[in-house]
């Protein structure tokens, strides 16, 4: 004789699915388009117009996550719930990148030129004189090289390829603070200081002092600058004070520099031995005249390291950039000095120094109607520095 019994047993398991719905919504409005899955899950489900979501998980404590482009992300863990409403009120503020595009602002997705922008915290905390050298390679179809090794020299910009075989023709419009300034203009100066370089415009500004450093690549340059903007154009807006409490920074450096890498030369000995087994492998039994270096014209026993008499000094760079900002509910200021030097590895005392003062100032009625800003820039440049490099003919002969 053979017993059996059956035992039935009703409930849910842990691990089986189930469907979560709910709303989301912010300030009481639903929100269309945010995406809900639990975390791990390759299932994703779309509130719709009315904010409605409907989707599966498994697990005993799922992670449900709430996306949305505009909104933080969302994560919240359930236990037995099945009906879950959640509100994505702004936890934080999403930081929107605004770019200046010449007469107008704009958020960064909602854009249609090409606008590359570097910003104050790219730029401060860097030892530069001129705002270019910390931009150099942070911008895509914009190339940046320095014209000259010498201090004060300035730099060739290029966005998106030559258009010209002559170099001015290729040096963008420079906007600052809203004021066009061309390239041209500082460059008249240079003539008797770098007549084989240029001094870039912005080398009358304190890198510290600048808030963003835009450039226009594409058609918005010519169409809001006109043929000028031809080149492209580089948007410069300095920083002003905000409201609060009254700040005073000061920023300061110094460094030293040699030359890197020089060349092997023989020394004199060397050299006459080389000379010597020239005219021998030539056939020449009588010195010339003409070969001053090895008839006895010139000293033999000398033994000059030009490298070291002409490009072997130390040359050193400091920077003092002082700075004063603050203001009210209507009223902002800020006031910033600057002063650079720098010396050069050629012998004497040659020196590029700049002396920047920049003050801003804005008021805004009570009734927010009316506003008024005024920037004030004054620029200092000395420079001594020789106009030509010293190792070019004994190098390059």
């Amino acid at each position: 004789m053979a017993f059996g019994f059956t035992l039935l047993v009703s409930g849910v398991a842990i691990g089986q699915m189930r469907t979560i719905t709910g709303t989301v919504s912010e300030n009481n409005q639903p929100v269309k388009g945010v995406s809900v899955f639990q975390e791990g899950s390759e299932e994703v489900a779309v509130t719709n117009a009315a904010g409605v979501y409907r989707v599966q998980v498994s697990g005993e404590k799922p992670v449900i996550i709430y996306r949305h482009p505009d909104y933080p992300e969302r994560k919240i863990t359930l236990g037995s719930r099945i009906n879950v409403n959640i509100s994505l009120g702004k936890e934080k503020e999403i930081e929107e990148v605004v770019l200046n595009a010449g007469y107008y602002k704009v958020k960064d997705k909602e854009r249609t030129g090409s606008i590359a922008k570097v910003s104050s915290k790219d730029i401060e905390n860097q030892p530069v004189i001129n705002v270019l050298s910390a931009a150099q390679g942070r911008m895509s179809g914009v190339s940046i090289t320095q014209n000259s090794g010498v201090p004060g020299g300035g730099f060739d910009i290029q966005i998106r390829g030559k258009n010209s075989i002559r170099r001015e023709g290729n040096e963008p419009l420079y906007i600052i603070d809203g004021v066009p300034i061309l390239s041209e203009t500082p460059s008249l100066y240079s003539a008797a200081i770098l007549p084989y370089a240029t001094i870039n415009p912005l080398n009358s500004i304190n890198p510290n002092d600048i808030e963003s450093f835009e450039v226009l690549k594409d058609a918005d340059a010519t169409a809001i600058y006109g043929s000028r903007g031809a080149n492209g154009v580089i948007i410069v807006t300095t920083k002003k004070g905000r409201k609060g409490r009254t700040d005073f920074k000061i920023n300061t450096s110094y460094s030293l520099s040699t030359v890197a890498n020089r060349l092997k030369l023989l020394n004199t000995d060397e050299y006459i031995k080389i000379r010597k087994e020239a005219f021998q492998n030539d056939g020449i039994s009588t010195i010339p005249a003409a070969a001053y270096d090895f008839n006895g014209v010139w000293d033999q026993t000398r033994n000059t390291d030009w490298q070291k008499e002409l490009i072997g000094n130390t040359a050193d760079a400091s920077v003092v950039q002082l700075s004063l900002s603050g203001g009210s509910e209507n009223t902002s200021y800020l006031i910033s000095y600057g002063h650079n030097e720098q010396t050069t590895v050629f012998p004497a005392d040659f020196r590029y120094k700049t002396n920047n003062l920049t003050g801003n100032f804005s008021y805004r009625t009570p009734d927010k109607k009316l506003e008024v800003n005024l920037s004030n820039t004054f620029s200092f440049q000395s420079n001594n520095v020789l106009n030509d490099d010293l190792t070019k003919e004994k190098f390059n002969s």
